[in-house]
């Protein structure tokens, strides 16, 4: 469990996935510091689809490019209600669905606020109430026409201001609609 501003909430497992020992222990070590519960270290992406198998949600972080696979062939294969946090060398932050690449070095702060994000959402990114979906769907429409964005950028405008924020991307997409009307 993990307080947030006076409140408690119970936190998805959190997974890491890092062909690296020392790394992968630094950040259990700053992950547990911060009140998050790793449940898992794996070394391939297979054994965490299999450990995935056995929870209902959670975030895995890992590298960019696994022993036996990608972090984007991992998202695509998770369970719902899974994110995928993907450390790289090489490349910019991305954010794609089920999917987030962070560069490195790691900024401590995006980092944890990306975590804290995605085991905070009742829900995946990609996986919401019809509602909600409306509900961005809206917001997305009125930052392309009024930003002059596509759909593409517009969504990845709300993921990373939703990140930025702390604001589940759903309070962040009404906030974008009731400042336009």
């Amino acid at each position: 469990q993990r307080g947030v501003n006076g409140l408690t909430e119970t936190i998805p497992a959190v997974f890491r996935l890092l062909t690296n020992k020392e790394v992968a222990l630094r950040l259990r070590a700053l992950l547990v510091g911060e009140g998050f519960r790793v449940s898992h270290i794996c070394a391939l992406g297979s054994s965490a689809l299999g450990a995935a198998g056995e929870k209902d949600a959670g975030v895995i972080i890992c590298a960019s490019l696994l022993r036996d696979m990608g972090a984007g062939t991992l998202a695509e294969q998770l369970p719902a209600d899974f994110d995928v946090v993907a450390l790289s060398k090489n490349g910019k932050t991305e954010y794609m669905g089920n999917l987030i690449t962070l560069t490195l070095p790691l900024d401590r702060q995006e980092f944890l606020q990306t975590v804290a994000v995605l085991v905070s959402s009742k829900s995946s990114f990609t996986r919401r109430k019809e509602a909600d979906e409306d509900l961005i769907s809206n917001a997305k429409l009125v930052l392309m026409n009024t930003q002059d964005m596509t759909e593409l950028q517009a969504h990845r405008f709300l993921q990373k201001e939703s990140m930025r924020t702390g604001l589940k991307i759903t309070d962040l997409a009404q906030k974008i609609i009731n400042d336009f009307r």
